[in-house]
């Protein structure tokens, strides 16, 4: 009897590691702050993070002064799934022409005036009706929780509703974002 118990319980311990493990890898990366590379958020609710190629780790993060001024500042945090080079995957969201600094709440639209960034989606091919931006009409935000100018470390959330050329929409959720930055 103690042996079918055991048995049971090895059975059940395996199938709950394998479910974990499983589970694990549909689960977005955690809020944290601490520069560890992370990047996710749910597309039309499934959800999205960066796999790297061999040539790349799948995301990137720059803040960079282009001109002079705060006019000449630019900031972008991307990632993509580069696992699959007929199906790729991506998410992108930037701001020119602010300072970016710790609490800055940054509307996500079509870009075009100060203050405002914009979202975009890949998902596809990369021909043109598989990129989805923001417009002054599908909108979102970005947050910046921590911004660390040291240590070169950039982490927030966002969400946007982005559409492509024929029409069509994708709803990012739930982003967040805990990335080193290079200027």
């Amino acid at each position: 009897m103690k042996n079918k118990i055991r048995k049971i319980h090895s059975l059940l311990f395996c199938f709950l590691s394998l479910t974990a493990i499983q589970c694990s890898k549909d689960k977005l990366p955690p809020e944290t702050q601490d520069g560890n590379n992370t990047i996710g958020c749910l597309v039309n609710g499934q959800v999205f993070k960066p796999k790297g190629s061999f040539l790349s780790s799948g995301y990137q993060c720059y803040y960079q002064q282009l001109f002079a001024g705060d006019s000449g500042l630019v900031f972008l945090v991307s990632g993509a799934d580069l696992s699959n080079s007929s199906n790729i995957k991506g998410i992108s969201i930037g701001i020119s022409g602010v300072k970016i600094t710790q609490g800055l709440q940054i509307p996500l639209t079509d870009g075009t005036q100060i203050g405002n960034g914009r979202g975009q989606y890949i998902g596809g091919n990369v021909q043109y009706e598989y990129i989805y931006y923001t417009t002054k009409i599908l909108t979102g935000m970005m947050y910046i929780k921590k911004f660390d100018e040291i240590n070169n470390i950039a982490a927030g959330t966002f969400w946007f509703t982005a559409v492509n050329s024929f029409g069509d929409t994708a709803r990012v959720t739930e982003g967040r974002f805990d990335v080193k930055f290079t200027r």
